[in-house]
């Protein structure tokens, strides 16, 4: 939101970060994924070959047709091959597997599918065990596997996360306002607990010894990229109104991206704190993090592919008798563009309720809004219409519980959301939800003013705040009777 005016704000600085980091990071990027990717796969390989010998051990003898080491390195070439095919290689599956789980079972099972196709075409006479027994065998089989890649992958994507895979190990960037000298850096070296790589200072000469980053885009791109994956904001007392609002700026446009965010400061220039030495005054204070940790993102991920798997069976048979209806006279889906986690974009689905208006905004529904059709306002009433968005859960774009997406942009009243509150991309630190606490808290319908967006962005913050499994487990009952009681739904 705030790049291009921080960019303006780099005026006269050139571009040194550019050419040295795509040259460099680019040599050393294929060599470090080509060394991943072959990790992935010896641990996928492993796997599959591991498992129909434990099967064996745990249910007892294998099938004829599955015993035997030409049969156990069919089953794991089959299985390498139907992952290969089904893009669960691909760096993003790699880096984030919590976040494509159902996709990596989905592939897993298509290989067990043509595993025991290959048994069957193969087989020629009954094998030693009855059939019933070869069905516990494969299924034992699939568990294993399944279970063991999943179990690893997530090792290794925890690893790839640490080591920042596809670019060297994430480094901390300083920003100043001013100029920072050697002593000045070295004290900040120690307060961080990591040495500093780069430095970020609106084209202000310094003489502190860091790659300098050119402009703003640069920085983001550089964020994105994981080749910074923590800030250390440094500010003084001397720093004048216009230095202190570049840094506000700066700390807003940070809100929505994957990245640590530390304010330090001098105690002693700052509030005159005395007995301490000035060696020893630099204190830091973390603003901005990652507010759900690595074993709480895979519990959650986990919640929420099992979740979504039992609403979809329950929701099915209605799911099916609402797309044909809505079918008797247009497009059954609705897909329009929302905001994810960390700012990432992404196509979440609906029901269609409203008839299509052209319109360069994106406008909240009104009471009364005449787009509304007669069946799209029972569904909107019962919020029937986000039902779609489960597939958006499974796909790993949302979550069953957080803040719910919007759209970039969208207008309220005669401003936008993200107008509305300083902190707004603060909620996109999380992944989106088909409830959350807004929601359970009746904070839904009509957004004229400022305050009630900001009531919605603090109910989001307080959320990501106190997240923790039984949080959201209160979140999803509560929802069943705010829907029903349906207030402020159209």
């Amino acid at each position: 939101m705030y790049e291009s005016r921080l960019a303006g704000m780099a005026a006269g600085s050139s571009h040194e970060i550019g050419a040295e980091y795509n040259r460099g990071v680019h040599r050393t990027v294929s060599w470090r994924w080509l060394g991943f990717s072959a990790a992935l796969v010896g641990v996928d390989a492993a796997a599959a070959l591991a498992a129909p010998k434990l099967a064996g051990l745990l249910i007892g003898t294998a099938p004829t047709l599955a015993a035997g080491t030409a049969n156990w390195l069919a089953y794991a070439v089959i299985t390498v091959a139907a992952m290969l095919l089904g893009g669960q290689y691909a760096r993003a599956v790699a880096r984030a597997p919590q976040d494509h789980a159902w996709p990596i079972l989905r592939t897993l099972g298509s290989a067990h599918v043509i595993i025991l196709l290959r048994f069957a075409l193969l087989r020629q006479s009954p094998s030693v065990l009855p059939v019933d027994a070869s069905i516990i065998w494969a299924g034992t089989a699939f568990g294993l596997a399944a279970g063991m890649i999943v179990a690893l992958r997530f090792a290794l994507g925890a690893w790839s996360r640490r080591a920042v895979v596809g670019a060297p190990s994430g480094a901390t960037a300083l920003v100043m306002t001013g100029h920072c000298d050697r002593d000045l850096r070295d004290r900040l070296d120690g307060l961080s607990g990591r040495r500093l790589g780069y430095m970020f200072a609106w084209g202000l000469p310094q003489a502190a010894g860091l790659r300098m980053i050119g402009d703003a885009e640069s920085f983001v791109a550089m964020i994105r990229a994981g080749k910074i994956d923590d800030i250390m904001v440094f500010t003084r007392r001397s720093d004048d109104a216009i230095a202190r609002h570049k840094i506000d700026a700066l700390l807003a446009s940070f809100a929505d991206q994957p990245v640590r965010v530390r304010l330090a400061f001098d105690a002693v220039a700052e509030i005159g704190a005395g007995g301490v030495a000035r060696g020893q005054s630099l204190r830091m204070v973390t603003v901005l993090d990652r507010p759900i940790g690595t074993w709480g993102a895979a519990f959650k991920r986990w919640f929420d592919v099992i979740g979504a798997l039992v609403l979809l069976g329950v929701f099915a048979p209605l799911m099916a008798i609402i797309a044909l209806l809505l079918r008797m006279s247009g497009p059954v889906l609705f897909r329009q563009r929302r905001i994810g986690r960390d700012g990432v974009p992404f196509t979440v689905l609906k029901f269609r309720t409203m008839r299509p208006v052209p319109t360069r905004a994106t406008l909240q529904a009104r009471r009364d809004d005449k787009r509304i059709t007669r069946l799209g306002a029972v569904l909107r009433r019962l919020s029937l219409d986000e039902l779609p968005q489960i597939f958006n859960v499974l796909q790993g774009e949302m979550s069953l519980v957080g803040p719910r997406p919007h759209a970039p942009n969208t207008i309220a009243g005669d401003f936008t959301f993200e107008q509305a509150s300083a902190f707004y991309g603060v909620r996109h630190r999380v992944k989106p939800g088909l409830t959350g606490l807004a929601q359970v808290r009746g904070l839904r319908g009509p957004t004229a003013r400022v305050d009630m967006v900001a009531a919605r962005v603090a109910a989001d913050l307080e959320y990501i705040e106190h997240w923790s499994p039984w949080l959201d487990f209160v979140i999803l009952l509560r929802t069943v009777p705010a829907v029903l009681g349906g207030e402020n739904a159209f």
